[in-house]
């Protein structure tokens, strides 16, 4: 019993560091951005305007202006609010991996297995936040010129609520008992719900202005007829015309081959799509010959369009068997995960069956066509 006590005691003081360690981070904030408070600095017109659509405006504003202080940087359209709003969740992002790569290296010792693996799922969850909220940056300093209003709307909605699910992606991995869902408390009471409520703010600031803008496109096209968000022919907006005929091709010729019998280049998937280029500009098609492959295939986001090509929903089975009973986090628990770049990710005659029986997640996080 004493051993247990000292576990615990052990494990409590690594959760107190965390907190500790947010709260160090905290300081050299605002104070205002939680107390609920604007800030001192001026808030001009547009900045009021545009964060009154929010949840969250007292943050909203205060967030901003702090950003401001100091600097000469010109806000004058809602455009302009966003993307500071978007810079200063960034800025909160970063905080929030260095605090959790610091409870790592402090805990190696005590952190248990299952604590270890959700705390290095909120790594790579924040780190593919930033690469959304940069992403996300990127494309409102073109609006609307690049491409059409309702798709940039689109894209940058993605992007945020996908920032957001990110968050809850990161406190999932501590629900699983009491130790766990402890440190979810105090990740809740530190930055990930704030960066939470950041991203909601920008999401409500760019449904607002993107909404006001489409409003204003249809009324100055009234005579002219919309095309449908599927472009007519039951194909998403964002596939291109390359990758329809593939999908749509009864041969397609193959990169490399995966065979569980040893008659292709590998015998796995997950070795196939390791050994696959990074950033690719072109589709790099693997096939994967009729079997059942039981593993846990990760496509991370560098392993860009990757098309997997099966025997037939029938033939070619893939099967994951971690689930949170044997210890992995519901992220960790999936089949096939797709680490964004959801639309260069594609899967043609191959099936994903997900197992009920021991609380099992199977899921393919990606936006596939499985036919």
């Amino acid at each position: 019993m004493s051993r247990f006590k000292e576990k615990t005691t052990a494990r409590n003081k690594l959760f107190l560091a965390l907190f500790a360690s947010i709260l160090l981070v905290a300081g050299a904030e605002s104070k205002d951005e939680y107390s609920g408070q604007t800030s001192t600095v001026k808030v001009s017109p547009v900045i009021k305007s545009s964060c009154s659509s929010t949840l969250y405006p007292a943050l909203c504003m205060s967030a901003i202006a702090d950003s401001l202080s100091g600097n000469k940087l010109k806000v004058s359209s809602r455009k302009d609010v966003i993307i500071l709003s978007l810079n200063v969740t960034i800025t909160a992002v970063q905080r929030n991996y260095f605090a959790i790569e610091k409870l790592l290296a402090a805990g190696e010792k005590n952190l248990t297995k299952l604590e270890k693996e959700a705390l290095h799922v909120c790594l790579e969850t924040i780190d593919e936040t930033l690469d959304e909220l940069h992403t996300a940056v990127d494309d409102l300093k073109v609006y609307p010129f690049k491409k059409s209003i309702k798709q940039h709307a689109d894209d940058l909605k993605t992007l945020i609520s996908s920032a957001i699910t990110n968050q809850e992606t990161c406190l999932d991995g501590f629900s699983h008992g009491k130790d766990e869902k402890h440190a979810r408390e105090v990740l809740v009471g530190g930055h990930v719900l704030r960066v939470e409520k950041l991203c909601s703010n920008s999401l409500a600031m760019l449904c607002n202005m993107t909404d006001t803008d489409m409003a204003n496109e249809r009324q100055m096209n009234s005579g002219r007829k919309l095309l449908a968000a599927d472009g007519g022919d039951g194909w998403p907006e964002w596939m291109s015309a390359g990758d329809r005929r593939l999908l749509q091709s009864s041969s397609v010729t193959p990169n490399v081959v995966v065979a569980a019998d040893g008659s292709g280049d590998y015998r796995t998937v997950e070795a196939a799509v390791a050994a696959a280029p990074e950033k690719s500009s072109r589709r790099y098609v693997i096939r994967i010959k009729a079997g059942v492959y039981r593993e846990n295939v990760e496509v991370t986001k560098k392993k860009t369009n990757i098309m997997f090509v099966g025997d037939g929903r029938a033939n070619t089975i893939i099967t994951g068997s971690r689930n949170v009973q044997d210890g992995s986090t519901t992220f960790k628990s999936a089949t096939v995960a797709n680490s964004m770049n959801e639309e260069s990710k594609l899967a043609n005659g191959l099936r994903f069956p997900v197992h009920r029986n021991k609380l099992s997640i199977c899921v393919l996080l990606a936006a596939l066509n499985i036919s």
